[in-house]
């Protein structure tokens, strides 16, 4: 086996311009920016004008994330049908859908409880159009082209989020909160148009296509990749150090607080966390080779980690800021794992395996918080972040070993 992996040839490092020389790309690029973008003005102009309706802080925080959580619910229901339906229609109708919904906030005369059902309605159909897009781009690049792809399209979505907050409040402002709605109701239609033109045409996968899609299909086929010990191993590295470092992000305001600074100084110190993530990216998927980033996989992790320990001693905010700023660069270490995830799932599966990746994701942003918060509330912010930064340490030395070790048995 030393031998076939000798003679196994190297990944040639790819590059930015081949990545966007693809024209498919350059229209799932295009795409994916609009519809984030358009996400987070939507979510922003709901959480004011739910805020302005009923001077409730607490509904305008239920407003605002309510679009993530019931996207658990589609995760674990619905995204096997991203293997047995066209992915452009699929992906289009999203859009659709998405736009309706912002029309719908932003003209009709609907109460408050209506409309954060409206948008929780919508949320749990995303993780079924988000697994399309995703499927799709591996048939889209090949090679360490899909890695880098999957690279940019992450840096896509760090920058394309600060955009669509930075934006929102500003055509908040002078808009108001319904035009707003319909602006990210436009960019949503646009963004479905673009998929439409630059999207290629792309036939169900699955073997089995024929075959009657009934509701427990999703839940038995993610049973089956979890028991197939490299996906989980991946999928679980993929997994907690992130709920990890989102619990200890939420606690950045009452940190900001125990500090002595103004609770409105905590902006500031979260942006550094979308930017490192975006440099984290930039960095490993432009100037390492692939083996390389394999090996930074265990490093990168304990970036994520080590930074958060000195929380305990409640620093200056510039530094604060700068340490999740470095934290938050870890996140690259998923570059790392990208190929050998898909070389572990099969074929006829990538649709429901990267569905299953999101709705891990998204529960892990839920419950993160949630178990950060009540163990802030015996403790403080920032003894709680400083526990977390462990957690993440050992959870990456137990979780890297396993996949590294799985990812040299395969056969060469």
């Amino acid at each position: 086996m030393a031998n076939a992996e000798a003679v196994k040839p190297a990944v040639q490092r790819a590059r930015y311009g081949q990545v966007f020389a693809v024209g498919p790309f350059r229209a799932l690029f295009g795409g994916t920016v609009l519809t984030i973008v358009a996400s987070s003005l939507q979510m922003l102009g709901l959480s004011v004008l739910v805020y302005l309706a009923t001077g409730s802080a607490w509904l305008s925080a239920v407003a605002y994330g309510a679009g993530f959580l019931p996207q658990v619910l589609g995760g674990v229901v619905l995204t096997s049908l991203a293997d047995r339906l066209r992915t452009r229609p699929l992906i289009v109708i999203g859009c659709l859908i998405r736009a309706a919904v912002a029309v719908v906030l932003a003209l009709a005369p609907v109460p408050v409880v209506a409309m954060i059902g409206l948008v929780a309605a919508a949320a749990a159909l995303q993780p079924l159009f988000s697994a399309a897009q995703s499927a799709l781009l591996p048939h889209i690049l090949t090679g360490d082209r899909y890695v880098l792809g999957r690279s940019v399209l992450n840096l896509a979505s760090a920058g394309a989020q600060l955009a669509g907050l930075g934006a929102g409040g500003v055509l908040i402002a002078v808009l108001g909160g319904h035009r707003a709605l319909l602006g990210a109701a436009a960019a949503q239609l646009l963004a479905g148009l673009i998929f439409a033109i630059g999207l290629p045409g792309r036939r169900p996968p699955t073997t089995d296509v024929a075959r009657r899609w009934r509701l427990g299909d999703t839940w038995r086929g993610n049973a089956q990749l979890l028991a197939n010990p490299s996906i989980r191993a991946i999928l679980l590295l993929w997994w907690i150090p992130p709920a990890l470092l989102g619990g200890a992000e939420s606690l950045v305001v009452p940190y900001v607080a125990e500090s002595g600074a103004p609770p409105a100084s905590a902006g500031w110190v979260l942006a550094a966390m979308p930017a490192g993530m975006f440099f984290g990216d930039l960095i490993v998927g432009r100037f390492c080779t692939p083996a390389t980033r394999e090996r930074l996989v265990l490093p990168l992790l304990l970036l994520m980690g080590l930074p958060l320990l000195p929380m305990v001693a409640h620093l200056p905010l510039a530094v604060t800021a700068g340490l999740l700023g470095l934290a938050s660069a870890g996140f690259a270490y998923q570059l790392g794992r990208q190929q050998a995830f898909l070389d572990a799932v099969p074929h006829q599966a990538q649709g429901l395996a990267f569905g299953l990746y999101s709705t891990g994701i998204m529960t892990g942003q839920g419950l993160g918080p949630i178990a950060a918060g009540a163990l802030a509330s015996s403790l403080n912010a920032g003894s709680t972040m400083a526990l977390a930064g462990s957690a993440i340490v050992v959870a990456s030395l137990l979780l890297a070993g396993t996949t590294a070790h799985r990812r040299r048995r395969r056969p060469g």
